[in-house]
C-alpha cells in the first residue's frame, strides 16, 4: 500500500488556501476597517470576531451536510469547489468597497466571504481521511499540515 502523493498534495491545497486566507484576513481586514472606514478598535474587534461566531455554528452544520451528500464528484468536492469560487468572488468585493468607501458593501463582501469559507472548511478537513487508507493517514496528514503551514 502506497500513499498517493499527487492526490494528497491536491487535498493539501485546500489547507494551503484556508491558511493563506486567514493570514490575509487577520492582517489586512483590521487595517482596512480602521484606516479606510475609521472604525475604532472595539468595533473592529467585534467585526473580526464574526468569523469565529459563524464558525461555531456553521462548521459542524457544513461538515454534517457534506457527510450526507453524495454526488458524482463525491461528498466533499462540491463544497470545496463552490466554497472556493464564492470566497474568491466575495473577496474581490473587499478592495472594491475599500476604494468606494462603502462600509455596507465591505460588510456584505466580508459576510459572504466568511460564509463561503465555512462552506468548504469542514469538507476540506474531512476529505483526506475519506480518500486515504488508515495506515497512511499520518503521513498524509503531515504533508497536508506542511502545506497549511506554507499557506499561513
Amino acid at each position: 500500500m502506497r500513499l498517493d502523493y499527487r492526490r494528497t498534495f491536491f487535498i493539501g491545497f485546500a489547507f494551503l488556501s484556508i491558511a493563506a486566507f486567514w493570514q490575509m484576513y487577520d492582517s489586512i481586514v483590521p487595517l482596512m476597517l480602521q484606516q479606510s472606514f475609521e472604525l475604532n478598535e472595539t468595533v473592529t474587534g467585534f467585526i473580526m470576531s464574526l468569523d469565529n461566531i459563524l464558525a461555531v455554528v456553521l462548521l459542524p452544520i457544513m461538515g454534517s451536510f457534506s457527510d450526507k451528500v453524495d454526488t458524482r464528484l463525491g461528498k466533499r468536492t462540491p463544497f470545496i469547489v463552490v466554497g472556493t469560487i464564492f470566497a474568491i468572488i466575495a473577496m474581490m468585493l473587499l478592495p472594491l468597497a475599500d476604494t468606494k468607501g462603502s462600509l455596507s458593501l465591505f460588510i456584505v463582501g466580508l459576510g459572504v466571504t466568511l460564509l463561503a469559507m465555512a462552506l468548504y472548511r469542514s469538507p476540506a478537513v474531512a476529505l483526506m481521511p475519506d480518500l486515504t487508507p488508515k495506515p497512511l493517514r499520518s503521513k498524509a496528514n503531515a504533508i497536508i499540515n506542511l502545506m497549511g503551514a506554507v499557506g499561513g
